[in-house]
């Protein structure tokens, strides 16, 4: 489980916030910085850039394909091992004929790279891009130790490869090895010839070639060469972006000359600050932590997202991206995110029906460009199987050409959690043991992939789990079902190392920035305890709580699942899971269930009375807004007003009671 907490978090910000360090003093500081902010080098967990530290072989392939956002490839090289993070860059480098190994099994990923071979790389990655030759005299005084030299000339050509000064002359160095910065220049400047820019622009003295004789003339300040760091771009056919010869001084005047062109974008140093309509992509730091999305002054939390999550765009400017999650509006730092323009975009999340009616969620990450998909809930009967919807919320849905059909949402995903399941204790462990006997079917099936659940029906820690949390449901009103489907998804079936050696069944204390960390449990009692006591009952489902916002599994606009993870889809993943264990046991919770709990929600502030009397000394509690959930369990006519009976979010009351002209039933999916 990714969980967010308030102090992790605000380490997270101090980090964000401070400049990147060791990169000042190097003279190939603006391209280092640039190829930072557009994801290709990343800097490390402490905030250095490291310029000046060398790149091996399979990093300088991984910042080739993150450039070129090159497909997947195949595995090839035994050296490079499948759960290796470089894995991924080295085999689509290697698949796009940029990089080859020492022989057709071995690459060598750790092996330092020299310059000259990162010039052999970059002309193979022209070649790619359909770039065509540009054979130069190579001059520099060094050119007989050159073994490349037809790819040194391309370099020359295209005015990629600059050379060094020295008191002997211009130099290459082909055989030194290659930094960070280095490798941050070359980069840079081959995007350059790809998007038809002046490559020289901005490029820094020491890595010019010197012309003594030439007389330089001081460049008036508002001369129209004068090279500004803010620029409008063009997307193209190959959907990269040329940017104007105009520059601009402030974001302020480029955003003047900018329109409502689809294929427009703002860049600031090549970076697309601002757009007309696409996707916002979390780019979390290095070591993994959330991105956090914030109120308007970017100081205060409203949530945090996980790396490679999809945010809605709203509008932007140079310091921040104003982004829709599940709805709900919030900020975050130019820096924390990427943007992504609809013309551009060939893979997005979305929802499909399958041929048993289940609405099935197809999850895409535009930063590893891999999909994963689960079983949400019940199909809409407005939701046509085989086509393809669209949803931020997971409740209102769009065709693929924009049409809205309507808002349905998923019974599990908005039941609180103080209602109770309709299944025995007995009942729960037998599904347990049937999912168990299942993923150990896997195992035997396929000892190696599936290693990890080798006699799950003898070892996981959900064995024994029914008793445990009917007697939390009833004694501390939480919904025992919706907590052994947490566990599930959480535990791996029990089967996860947390839950095997610290009977840690729901990732308590487990953090993106360490996912080995985690709380140690004498039992699974224990833990359940924690996350009902400690959790549930203490911080997210009474209204007084520090997280609450909302006592059901939701989403990142209410719901526990807004500060809880950083997975925006957890409480989806958590209810689907509900709904298809529901289904798997006769569905008497919902899928046959003739009389479900009734979802409402809140249209104001309201109060909750603990009799159908609205008098203050009757006051249980108050909803500070719409858009609370609860059930109600019955209706009563008064002379003053219409009364719901609905299930207490306090830990003590079971009902209350709330006037019914403040609340609206919400459409469940059928």
């Amino acid at each position: 489980m990714k969980k967010l907490v308030s102090i992790l978090l605000s380490f997270v910000l101090i980090f964000s916030l401070l400049p990147f360090t060791h990169v000042s003093a190097n003279s190939l500081q603006k391209e280092m910085q640039a190829m930072v902010a557009q994801g290709i080098i990343t800097g490390y967990s402490n905030g250095d850039l490291a310029p000046n530290d060398y790149v091996n072989r399979g990093q300088f392939a991984t910042f080739l394909a993150r450039a070129l956002k090159l497909p997947n490839g195949e595995n090839r090289f035994t050296d490079v091992p499948k759960n290796s993070s470089l894995a991924s860059g080295i085999n689509a480098a290697a698949s796009a004929g940029l990089i080859t190994g020492y022989t057709a099994t071995k690459f060598g990923p750790n092996d330092a790279i020299t310059r000259e071979q990162m010039a052999i790389m970059i002309d193979r990655a022209l070649s790619y891009l359909k770039i065509g030759k540009k054979i130069a005299e190579i001059t520099f005084v060094d050119r007989d130790s050159i073994k490349a030299t037809s790819a040194v000339a391309n370099m020359v050509g295209h005015q990629i490869i600059l050379g060094s000064q020295t008191t002997e002359g211009l130099k290459f160095n082909p055989t030194e090895k290659a930094t960070r910065a280095h490798a941050a220049a070359f980069i840079y400047r081959m995007l350059a010839v790809n998007n038809q820019n002046d490559p020289s622009v901005g490029l820094p003295e020491e890595d010019k070639p010197i012309a003594p004789t030439d007389p330089v003339t001081p460049e008036k300040p508002d001369s129209p060469s004068k090279v500004y760091p803010f620029a409008i771009g063009t997307i193209n056919q190959k959907s990269s972006v040329t940017p104007s010869l105009k520059t601009y001084k402030t974001f302020q005047e480029a955003n003047a000359a900018f329109t409502n062109d689809a294929n427009q974008v703002i860049l600031h140093n090549n970076k697309i600050i601002k757009m007309n309509k696409g996707i916002v992509v979390a780019k979390a730091p290095a070591s993994g932590s959330a991105t956090n999305v914030y109120q308007s002054n970017l100081k205060t939390l409203l949530l945090g997202v996980m790396y490679g999550s999809e945010m809605e765009y709203v509008t932007s400017d140079d310091s921040k991206i104003t982004v829709k999650v599940a709805g709900q509006i919030g900020y975050v730092n130019q820096s924390d995110a990427y943007l992504q323009p609809e013309v551009t975009t060939e893979n997005r999340s979305y929802y499909v029906v399958d041929a048993q009616r289940n609405l099935k969620h197809y999850i895409y990450n535009p930063v590893t460009k891999q999909s994963a998909s689960y079983i949400y809930g019940k199909a809409p009967v407005a939701l046509a199987a085989g086509e393809k919807y669209y949803s931020w919320d997971g409740a209102t849905f769009v065709k693929e050409d924009g049409t809205e059909v309507g808002t349905f949402y998923q019974y599990f995903n908005v039941l609180p959690y103080r209602t109770a399941t309709n299944y025995s204790a007995a009942e729960l462990d037998a599904i347990i043991m049937k999912k168990l006997q299942y993923v150990e079917s896997l195992y035997k099936n396929n000892p190696k992939g599936y290693a990890k659940y080798k006699d799950a029906t003898k070892k996981s820690k959900l064995l024994g789990l029914g008793s445990i949390l009917k007697d939390f449901e009833k004694y501390h009103k939480i919904n025992a079902l919706m907590v052994l489907s947490k566990a599930v998804i959480e535990s791996d079936y029990g089967m996860s190392t947390n839950a095997q050696t610290k009977n840690n069944l729901f990732g308590i204390k487990v953090y993106d920035s360490n996912p080995s960390a985690g709380s140690v449990f004498k039992t699974t009692r224990d833990c359940v305890a924690e996350l009902v006591n400690q959790y549930l009952n203490k911080k997210y489902v009474p209204v007084d709580g520090m997280f609450a916002n909302s006592g059901i599994l939701g989403n990142k606009a209410r719901g526990v699942n807004v500060r809880y993870a950083t997975d925006p889809n957890w409480g989806q993943k958590i209810s689907g899971t509900m709904y298809s264990l529901d289904k798997e046991m006769g569905g008497k919770d919902f899928e046959n269930n003739p009389s479900p709990y009734q979802i409402y929600e809140s249209t104001a502030s309201m109060n909750v009375y603990s009799k159908p009397e609205a008098q203050n000394a009757n006051k249980i509690y108050t909803y500070s807004k719409e858009g609370f959930v609860f059930a109600v369990t019955s209706k009563e006519e008064r002379a003053d007003y219409t009364w719901y009976q609905i299930l207490s979010d306090s830990n003590t009351d079971l009902y209350g009671y709330i006037v019914s002209k403040y609340a609206h039933q919400l459409p469940i999916a059928k």
